[in-house]
């Protein structure tokens, strides 16, 4: 089961929200040395965790499963991810 799961719901489309979820991921990346890429509307995280972004039409899904070594930091994580999709879609 993935430690975070996050669904945030919008309105802009996919290539508007797409360049949003970017501009999450680069924030995100300079502080937690994330690495992924994108195939098609899903941004598959590979470090320093396995997880994804997910877009459609109408949602963002975000799913990450911590490594055991970074789980005491689930809150953290969580609530940086969070804040930068508020940031993004504010």
């Amino acid at each position: 089961m993935a430690a975070i799961d996050i669904t945030r719901n919008h309105t802009l489309g996919k290539d508007a929200v797409k360049e949003k979820v970017n501009q999450v991921i680069e924030r995100i990346k300079g502080e937690t040395g994330l690495q992924g890429a994108w195939n098609g509307d899903v941004f598959k995280i590979t470090k320093p965790a396995d997880g994804s972004f997910t877009i459609s039409d109408t949602t963002v899904h975000v799913v990450v499963d911590l490594p055991f070594m970074l789980r005491p930091l689930k809150g953290k994580v969580e609530d940086r991810i969070n804040a930068e999709l508020n940031r993004a879609f504010a």
